[in-house]
C-alpha cells in the first residue's frame, strides 16, 4: 500500500512539473501584449463593466471611425521594450514613457508634452494620457480610464476589421 501511495505521489509530482517550470512570466506577457508592433487606434467606447465589455457603446461617429480606419499612417502608438513610446496623432508626433503591471492590469503612460493636435488627433492623445488600466493580448489592446468605464481600442497597424 505504501509503495502504491509513493508511486501516486511521484506521478503527481511529475504531472505538476510542467506547471511549475512553464508558468507565465508577467513581464513576458506584458512584452508580448504591448511591444513588437505598431498599434493603430480602432475606436473609443463607453462600458459599464470593464471585464465584460462586449456590450460597449461606440463614442465616435461613423464618419470619425471611417477617418481613423482609413488613416493607417496616423493615430498610431508604439510601446518599446525599454519603456519608451512614440506615436502619431493627426498632425503631430509624440514620445513618452510607459509601464504596465500584469497582476492588476494597471498602466502608466507619461507623454512628453505632445503639443496641441486638432480634432481627432487631440482626442487620441487625451485618451492615451488618461489610460490607467489595460486589457488585451497580441491581437488587440484596450486602454481604460481610471474609472474603467471608457476605453480606447487598438489593433496592430494594417489590421482591417471585417
Amino acid at each position: 500500500m505504501k509503495r502504491r501511495n509513493f508511486i501516486s505521489y511521484i506521478c503527481f509530482c511529475l504531472m505538476a512539473l510542467p506547471l511549475i517550470f512553464c508558468s507565465c512570466n508577467q513581464k513576458d506577457d506584458i512584452e508580448e501584449i504591448f511591444t513588437g508592433k505598431v498599434w493603430h487606434w480602432s475606436g473609443s467606447y463607453r462600458t459599464n463593466n470593464w471585464q465584460h465589455d462586449n456590450n460597449a457603446a461606440l463614442t465616435l461617429s461613423r464618419e470619425e471611425l471611417g477617418k481613423i480606419n482609413d488613416s493607417q499612417d496616423f493615430y498610431n502608438i508604439t510601446f518599446k521594450e525599454d519603456g519608451s513610446l512614440e506615436g502619431r496623432g493627426e498632425r503631430i508626433s509624440f514620445t513618452g514613457k510607459w509601464s504596465a503591471d500584469g497582476k492588476d492590469h494597471s498602466l502608466y503612460i507619461k507623454l512628453n508634452h505632445p503639443g496641441d493636435d486638432i480634432g481627432l488627433g487631440r482626442q487620441f492623445i487625451k485618451e492615451i494620457q488618461s489610460a490607467k488600466f489595460y486589457r488585451g493580448d497580441s491581437r488587440f489592446i484596450k486602454l481604460f480610464n481610471q474609472d474603467k468605464n471608457y476605453f480606447i481600442q487598438f489593433y496592430p497597424q494594417g489590421f482591417k476589421k471585417q
